[in-house]
């Protein structure tokens, strides 16, 4: 073990790292933070695998922030640097121009990293890792893939591509959700109003008249005098109601809506499930094409999938590791409809496998697109004659006994 005198202001980092003879082992350094941590490694031709702050604490200085949380686009950083290999200039060229024109101080910080990683001799594929976590697996792969192959450039460009129409896609689902949701939330704002405010006034105004009611009255009357009575409660209950609703969505937002009981849900789980299946597709492709073998590229993939259909392809993948095809694996894993089995059979025959899991990628859009569209069609006024219905059922319920009064004082 060995360690490097510190300052006061210097802090211990444990670092796990591979030597040049392949053999993994763990460091501790001093340093002022965990980028120095790092650098101190790799100018003694380390590779740092993870930097540790001392204590267990997994360093939270901004060198260790995903990309994303840096302020970098992934797709619009390898489109641009791309462009910039293709029109000439070298890897670190290209790094230095694109951070040479960034204001913003840790996406610079971010990219001189890379800069400092590749002059040092590392390949491109080994400086996104440094440090480790803050780029996509995806794109660490692609960059290795192409590093062997020698199209850097077009593989930069192939990965922009698509995670832009990965984007577009998840956009059109998404935005076909807003406008139910939209509705959904100010239906049930107006009813929650009419229940704990309006309904409890209404209920002490016509106890006070002391006359018969009709049943469904006395229902609506008999709710609106308990939360006369109980409305700290109810407000309490429906405060916890909303937040438990926002930490749901939220939850299913940052884990991609990949539940497994969303899946369950009719309508909405089979177009979440073909929205991942189309991810799958397009990124097993576009990896194939890049030169990563299949069962790599599959479990680079994994993570687009919701939990049962991960399930579902680690099976596929252990069935091909035991020499079956990617056709005979995916339907043998219920992976795969039988359109994408007959494709991809097709695509084991002719040799032609990226180019066909992309048209499968392509055809599941298609019907994902129209399935949204379905979907929003009948689940909009389904929604809005729900809704409806509530209100004015409360609203006639209320004004029943009003047309009974009116009629008694006749």
């Amino acid at each position: 073990m060995f360690s490097f005198v510190s300052s006061e202001s210097q802090g211990s980092f444990e670092l796990v790292v591979r030597n040049l003879q392949g053999s993994v082992a763990t460091r501790e350094f001093s340093a002022a933070d965990a980028s120095a941590a790092n650098e101190r490694a790799v100018q003694e031709g380390l590779q740092v695998l993870s930097c540790t702050a001392r204590g267990g604490r997994q360093a939270q200085s901004a060198d260790h922030l995903p990309a994303a949380r840096l302020g970098i686009n992934v797709a619009n950083l390898a489109f641009d640097l791309a462009t910039l290999m293709a029109a000439g200039l070298s890897v670190i060229e290209a790094l230095r121009t694109l951070s040479d024109k960034e204001r913003h101080g840790p996406t610079r910080r971010a990219l001189l990293d890379i800069v400092n990683g590749v002059s040092q001799g590392l390949p491109l594929s080994v400086a996104l890792q440094r440090p480790p976590g803050r780029y996509p697996p995806l794109l660490v792969a692609t960059v290795s893939a192409s590093e062997q192959t020698g199209d850097l450039s077009a593989a930069l460009r192939r990965y922009a591509e698509h995670q832009l129409v990965i984007k577009a896609l998840r956009d059109k689902v998404v935005g076909a959700t807003v406008y139910p949701l939209l509705l959904l939330t100010m239906g049930g704002l107006v009813i929650l109003f009419l229940m704990t405010v309006v309904v409890p006034k209404f209920a002490v105004l016509i106890a006070s008249s002391r006359h018969a009611l009709p049943w469904s009255s006395q229902l609506l009357m008999g709710w609106g005098s308990f939360a006369a009575q109980h409305a700290w409660q109810i407000r309490g209950a429906g405060l916890i109601l909303l937040l438990t609703l926002l930490m749901t969505g939220r939850q299913v937002l940052r884990s991609g809506a990949r539940a497994a009981w969303l899946e369950r849900v009719p309508l909405i789980g089979p177009t979440i499930r073909q929205f991942h299946h189309a991810q799958l597709y397009r990124t097993t492709g576009m990896l194939v094409r890049g030169g990563i073998a299949v069962p790599r590229a599959l479990q680079l993939g994994e993570s687009l999938l919701g939990d049962s259909d991960q399930l579902r392809l680690q099976q596929a993948m252990t069935l091909i590791q035991e020499g079956h095809s990617l056709s005979q694996a995916l339907e043998q894993s219920q992976l795969a409809d039988p359109v994408a089995i007959s494709m991809l059979a097709v695509a084991e025959r002719n040799g032609e496998l990226s180019t066909m899991l992309e048209r499968i990628a392509q055809f599941h859009e298609s019907r994902l697109q129209r399935s949204v569209e379905i979907t929003s069609r009948l689940f909009e006024p389904v929604l809005m004659i729900f809704i409806g219905m509530v209100v004015a059922a409360v609203v006639v319920m209320m004004y029943l006994p009003i047309f009974d009064l009116a009629s008694s004082l006749q």
